[in-house]
Parts: structure tokens; sequence; C-alpha cells
């Protein structure tokens, strides 16, 4: 997905690791990323001006990248390609979560709702990662790690409220809400993909596992997008469409995913994670201005909830809590 946590956050290291070159690099990442739902929405379409659609869209997306990124794999090292049997269920997991049904829910709310929106429901993937670490990787419940759940998922409850009560809502309130409450769903198939390759980076490198992401995960995406096409008809795409795919496809997909997966190598994720704060705020900032998307005060209280969850989160963690 289109967001800073590809990978589980380690909250050991209580120094920090960015250095000036890693905080460039990883501010490329967000600015990249923070158009990642305007133009998304662009290239899925509408009445108007006909895009891909959304599973048609996820489908090119991440063949294209999977095909691409394996060629260079392979012409590069193709020895780095190699997986061991064990580790087959792993990689089908993360495609499954990580691309196939995340992207099915991402999209298809995208479709029904606003990028703004989903910039802003997209910030609380950390609260979902840690829930879910709770639950299934018996993280301690501690209080600051509750207070930071309860903070992210309040304010993600506000914002996917937003839509009823937005100003331009109208008749098109129910739907915006039903595609908020699609978005928020993938987050939890996200997550989980998330806890999964957090156990793969001990063995690969990131640009392995993203690659047998996108190419599982493309794999998986293709009966839907060949359902879409039965239903939906031949594609129309206009020239908007095509340009914003071509911002997916290059500077979301194959620039920043690779790139963020390098930085994940060198330095803690739990370093990396502050970053995050920048893409919500921009990616809002680019729906207003660019798509004229409604900002209502109940979508800013709730992204600011989710920002002090995920900055509660996050320095708890590093202060060691949190831990088995």
């Amino acid at each position: 997905m289109d967001n800073t946590l590809t990978s589980a956050p380690d909250i050991s290291a209580p120094r920090s690791t960015v250095t000036p070159r890693t905080a460039l690099l990883a501010l490329l990442c967000m600015l990249l990323w923070s158009g990642a739902y305007v133009t998304g929405k662009i290239a899925i379409g509408t009445p108007d001006a006909p895009g891909f659609m959304p599973f048609r869209l996820a489908f090119f997306r991440f063949a294209v990248a999977g095909v691409l990124l394996f060629a260079w794999r392979f012409w590069h090292n193709r020895e780095s390609l190699r997986i061991r049997r064990e580790d087959y269920g792993a990689f089908f997991r993360i495609g499954l979560l990580g691309m196939c049904l995340t992207y099915v829910f991402n999209y298809g709310g995208l479709a029904l709702s606003s990028g703004t929106a989903a910039s802003l429901i997209m910030a609380s993937e950390p609260v979902w990662i840690a829930v879910l670490a709770v639950i299934f990787l018996r993280e301690r419940a501690t209080v600051p790690r509750i207070v930071g759940i309860v903070l992210g998922l309040g304010g993600a409850t506000l914002v996917v409220l937003s839509a009823k009560n937005s100003p331009n809502a109208g008749s098109g309130g129910q739907t915006a809400l039903l595609g908020n409450a699609l978005m928020v769903l993938s987050l939890l198939f996200e997550a989980g993909s998330v806890l999964t390759v957090k156990g793969l980076t001990k063995r690969y490198t990131g640009g392995v596992i993203v690659t047998y992401q996108f190419l599982i995960g493309a794999l998986l995406l293709a009966p839907v997008a060949a359902w879409e096409t039965m239903e939906r008809g031949t594609l129309h795409p206009t020239g908007g469409a095509w340009g914003a795919f071509a911002y997916l496809l290059v500077a979301c997909t194959l620039i920043a995913y690779p790139l963020w997966f390098r930085l994940l190598e060198t330095t803690d994720a739990s370093d990396l994670t502050l970053f995050i704060f920048l893409q919500p705020v921009i990616g809002a900032v680019f729906g207003v201005a660019i798509l004229h998307e409604p900002f209502t005060a109940g979508a800013a209280i709730g992204a600011m909830m989710v920002l002090l969850g995920v900055w509660n989160l996050t320095v708890s963690g590093r202060r060691g809590e949190g831990k088995p």
C-alpha cells in the first residue's frame, strides 16, 4: 500500500538511526506517496472522466511493476530471487493480504470516497498494526500503548463518519461513508501483511520481498480485474487517467517502494515511522487543492487524534515499552 509502514516497527533502539541522507530520502518517499490517493482517484476515474476502474488499476499497476522489478533483479543478481521452500506460505500471505485484499478494498473504497479521506484514514495504519500485534504476537498492552490505540481508533472513526456530515455530501454521503469503511477494512489486511513481512526481512532484502509481493498480488488480482472487465466493459481512460497511472507506477511503486525497503535495511523502522506524519497532511492538501474535495471539522479533529495516537505509540515504543 502507499504508506510508510511497509515493515513492522522494531522498537528496541533508543537512539535515532536517521542520518541527513536517510532523512532526505524518507522525505522524498513521503512526498511521492502523499500524491498517491489524489492520483489514484483520478486514475480510477468517474462517469465524466473515465479511468481504469479500481480493480484493473490495482492489477495493471502491480503487474507491470512486479515484472519490471523481477527482470531487473534477474539481470542484476538472479541468486537473490531464490526463496526457501518454508517461506512460500509467507510470501503468498503478503501477496494475498498486502496487495490483493488490501487494494480490492482500498481502491474499491477510494472509488466511492475521496482522496483526502483516504490520506487521513491510511495514516492510522500503525494503530491497526499495534492492535494486531497485541492480539496475535502477544505484545504487552501497556497504558501508553492503549492510549495510542484508543486515540488512533477514535480518530479513524471520526474521519470515516465525516463523509456523512460533509457539507457537499448530499445523497452521496452514505456512499462515501461506505467507501471510508472499506478503506479502514483494507488496513486490517495491510497490517496482517506487515506482521508477516517482519519475519521475512531477517532472511531477504526488501527489494526481493517487494518484487514477489507485487507479482503474487498481481496474480491474485487478475481474476478480480477480469470480473470487472466482464461487468464494466473495455477501458477508455482519459489522458489525465493515463498520467495519474504513470505517476502511481513510476513514482509511488517503482521508486518509493524499493527505496523505502532499502532505507529499512539501514534505519530503524521506528525512526522512519516519524515521517508518516507528513503524508496525511500533504495528501489532504493535495486533495483539497487539486480535486477541490471538502475538509470538514470532524475530519480535521479525527486526523489530529490519529496522529497523536501514532505519535504516542512511536514514542512509547522507542522507550522499550510494548515489547513481549
